[in-house]
């Protein structure tokens, strides 16, 4: 008799459908390194990653997983978690200095304050009509 060759699935299933894959190979485009296990969607394993030996399909989690891979990623991620953390710290101890320097540059260090002189203006001069002496003006 006839079998049934495919299978009608909803938009809903094809989306969120998901294989188990390790990589054996680096893929930094896709954010996968040697060594990792994880779960990408079909397509992306039959058009990139299974191409060339790049990663394999883990059909039982006991006998499909390279153990000396997956620990050689396990140990790589955690240096890298490391380094992260202190480029953060890093970072974060640089912000900090130059908030400051911004701070100091907008409001200034703390100048010597020197006593403001008064501007005289002719009002304020104590000069009278007396001293004043405007030729041909006889008073």
């Amino acid at each position: 008799m006839l079998h049934c060759t495919q299978v009608c699935l909803s938009a809903l299933t094809k989306r969120t459908h998901r294989v188990k894959v390790q990589v054996l190979k680096d893929f930094p485009r896709f954010q996968l390194y040697k060594g990792q296990v994880a779960n990408v969607k079909p397509s992306l394993m039959r058009n990139y990653l299974h191409n060339f030996n790049g990663a394999k399909y883990i059909l039982s989690e006991e006998h499909d997983i390279n153990t000396e891979l997956l620990k050689q990623y396990q140990t790589l991620e955690a240096k890298l978690e490391e380094d992260h953390q202190q480029l953060s710290k890093r970072h974060e101890t640089e912000v900090q200095k130059n908030m400051e320097l911004r701070k100091e540059s907008v409001f200034g260090h703390k100048k010597e304050e020197k006593p403001k002189e008064e501007k005289k203006g002719l009002l304020d001069s104590g000069i009278t009509i007396e001293e004043v002496k405007i030729p041909g003006l006889d008073i």
